[in-house]
């Protein structure tokens, strides 16, 4: 190993970056580096405070080894003393972390454009998403991380591509190389095992180096010229001094690995990966393979103006101190005085006889009194009552969370209320949450897109939960630009609340058949409530990629017809094709497809599907032809409704032949103003006459005109009174 090198005192620093030196210089640079980041953390006793952390969420109160605080002790001179631990702090942690972790968000890929065959890559990825979060476990190594986020302030997860891993895929019999698939595989990282620059302000850095152990004797078959070297390394259980682990004698053949990732800047505009396991000893230096740093961190909080995580279990530490101390005095009472004493004065002469029965007689001068000693003082009690109420305020971890409610709530509002409240408190360890899901998501998909050049196999889910394999490229999702999750509607996470769901969709129309209601209420999942609209959505846009292509495209008779009308319209809104006068034919062709067949398919085929069929284009209207009121039939030559329409492809009935239109004067004549002023046939030519025929079947007598009155006497009411007098 080369002599250790103090970076405070290395002027070459100010003239060269670090990160542009030679691998093994760089090794020695970051071992220092390494070495100077945990001395400063062991000096302002952050790193001890993570190590009694872990100790507390285990329950290692006292104990100087794994196990022996899970039980009452005896402890003082004599083992006057009981020791009664009570781990709230775990029973608060594990409530926060099921509280942020039992329901799965929803991750959905997005594609950079909105063709066919970007939005068909977002269900490929979303299914390879699901398959890595279902079958690869990454959903189990994300939640170690927020627990470790909880419980030790930060939490990481580290993702690789392993080149040679997954199925053989080729196999050269001459030069005897092997190909494999690949693979993609994910670990935890603890705040112990990554080391960056402690005096950034928040979690934004151009470097990092983590460590991680892997077993010596695959390093060896993986780097076989490096073999000596790397049989002679210390194993984990020498070599490492901080790190997460019970004592143990066994052992193991894992060593420490050391990674250092630098990303792209303008320093390096490469960015940098090296691999080592000494300074001396390098396995890999080359150009960051990854398009990110592919170490992902999650955070209940942070120290303000540090890259250091923060967690509310920090405050509850000291709590969980104080409860333990109070409940081994209560119950050091009750086991030092929980047998009953008697007082005897002296000189009682007391004496003792048996009856029959098991009944004694007490003789003597004095009666015994007994003594109650293991009656503890009500203050303990109330101090220890309020010492978890205040772990319980501090976390935002309420009685009902814990599932132990005050008896002033009894109201299932009061209690949902509340229960809100604690999802409200941790609301930022959601969002972040959520937000390193969306890290991991968009990184997998981009390390399948540069990596995954062999074909790919996974076991996707398809309808109704039917599991089918897919085999992919990385090309087949290389539209896919960015991951992102949605948490999900609330109302979803309870019974209760899917119940109203349910019932609610089914009113609406949405749900259609038992087997939907009943899975709404058992899991809150309306994917397949629209999975055959979108179906018919996507055909659409394959449909009118081909329209503007300038190629015909068939309509079929079970087509949602409205819907592709609409949107096959929409490929005429371009102004450029709507001057082709080709494409306009073309895309006309194929929408006049759709109405015929919204005319002439059984109606009750349409109305099955939810379409409402066209009704058939009424004949034209003949010269002479009276118009008729909205809503009647159309009259026949005859001046009858005119019968039902011929058959398609029959002959067309014959039309009498009609008189040709009478000529008209000039206009202006007084003749014709006659004709038009004429008191219309079957009015009384008197007001005193009575109206007969279809309109006043009775004959009754109307009232007379009105006149005008006074001096407007002589003024014309009717028309014909203002005709010029013969």
């Amino acid at each position: 190993m080369a002599d250790p090198l103090n970076i405070n005192d290395d002027k070459s620093s100010l003239e060269k970056y670090f990160a542009t030196e030679d691998a093994e210089r760089l090794a020695n640079i970051c071992l220092n580096k390494a070495s100077s980041f945990y001395n400063i953390l062991t000096m302002n006793y952050y790193l001890d405070n993570l190590v009694r952390m872990w100790l507390f969420y285990h329950g290692q109160y006292n104990a100087t080894i794994a196990g022996d605080s899970h039980r009452v002790s005896f402890m003082g001179e004599e083992g006057e003393l009981v020791g009664l631990p009570v781990n709230h702090f775990r029973n608060i942690a594990q409530h926060m972390l099921n509280m942020i972790t039992a329901n799965r968000p929803t991750m959905e890929a997005r594609a950079v454009n909105t063709d066919y065959k970007s939005l068909s890559q977002t269900y490929l990825a979303n299914g390879i998403l699901d398959y890595y979060m279902r079958e690869k476990k990454l959903e189990d190594t994300i939640r170690r991380a927020v627990e470790m986020a909880i419980v030790l302030g930060a939490g990481f997860v580290r993702m690789e591509w392993n080149a040679t891993a997954g199925e053989l895929y080729d196999f050269d019999p001459e030069t005897g190389e092997k190909n494999f698939e690949g693979e993609l595989e994910f670990s935890n990282l603890s705040p112990f095992d990554v080391v960056f620059d402690g005096t950034k302000e928040t979690w934004d850095h151009e470097w990092v180096m983590v460590r991680t152990f892997q077993n010596k004797f695959n390093l060896m078959a993986k780097y076989p010229e490096l073999a000596e070297k790397i049989s002679r390394m210390q194993t984990k259980n020498y070599a490492s001094q901080y790190r997460l682990s019970v004592f143990s004698n066994d052992n193991t053949d894992d060593i420490p690995v050391y990674e250092f990732f630098h990303k792209r800047s303008e320093a390096l505009p490469e960015g940098r990966y090296v691999m080592f396991l000494d300074d001396d000893l390098v396995l890999l230096d080359l150009p960051l393979p990854y398009r990110d740093i592919p170490v992902y961190r999650i955070s209940a909080g942070e120290y303000m103006g540090t890259p250091y995580g923060y967690s509310p279990m920090f405050d509850i530490f000291p709590l969980q101190e104080a409860a333990n101390s109070l409940y081994s005095t209560i119950m050091t009472n009750q086991s030092a005085f929980g047998v009953q004493n008697l007082f005897v004065p002296r000189g009682a002469d007391l004496d003792i006889n048996s009856l029959e029965g098991a009944l004694n007689i007490l003789e003597g001068n004095a009666k015994p009194e007994p003594l109650n000693l293991t009656q503890t003082p009500p203050e303990v009690f109330n101090f220890l009552q309020m010492i978890v109420q205040s772990m319980e305020t501090i976390s935002g971890v309420n009685s009902v969370t814990r599932g132990n409610p005050e008896a002033s709530l009894k109201s299932g509002t009061a209690l949902a209320l509340v229960q809100s409240m604690s999802l409200q408190f941790i609301s930022g360890l959601q969002q972040n949450y959520v937000k390193l899901i969306e890290d991991v998501g968009t990184s997998l998909i981009n390390i399948l897109k540069d990596y995954a050049k062999t074909p790919k196999t996974v076991a996707l889910v398809g309808k109704n939960n039917r599991s089918f394999l897919k085999q992919f490229t990385g090309e087949e999702i290389g539209a896919i630009n960015r991951v992102i999750v949605s948490v999900g509607n609330p109302l979803a996470r309870t019974t209760a609340g899917r119940v109203q769901m349910a019932e609610q969709m089914l009113q609406m129309g949405l749900i259609r058949n038992p087997k939907e209601y009943f899975e709404v209420i058992n899991t809150g999942n309306i994917d397949t409530m629209y999975e055959g609209d979108m179906n018919e959505i996507l055909l659409i846009k394959k449909e009118n990629e081909i329209l503007m292509s300038g190629k015909p495209v068939m309509a079929e008779l079970l087509d949602q017809h409205a819907m592709h009308i609409m949107e096959h319209r929409t490929v005429m809104a371009d102004p450029d094709l709507r001057m082709n006068p080709e494409l306009r034919v073309v895309v006309q062709q194929h929408i006049q497809e759709h109405i015929d067949y919204l005319r002439n398919v059984d109606p009750d085929l349409l109305m099955l599907t939810g379409q409402q069929p066209l009704q058939p284009p009424a004949p034209p209207m003949m010269p002479g032809m009276p118009m008729m009121p909205p809503g009647m039939p159309p009259m026949g030559p005859q001046g009858g409704p005119m019968g039902p329409p011929p058959p398609m492809g029959g002959p067309m009935p014959q039309m009498p032949p009609q008189a040709p239109p009478a000529p008209q004067g000039p206009v202006g004549q007084q003749g014709d103003l006659d004709a038009l002023l004429r008191q219309p046939s079957g009015m009384p030519s008197s007001p005193q006459e009575m109206i007969r025929g279809q309109g006043n079947p009775g004959g009754d007598v109307l009232p007379n005109l009105p006149r005008p009155p006074g001096q407007f006497a002589n003024m014309p009411v009717t028309a014909q009174d203002m005709l010029p007098q013969s």
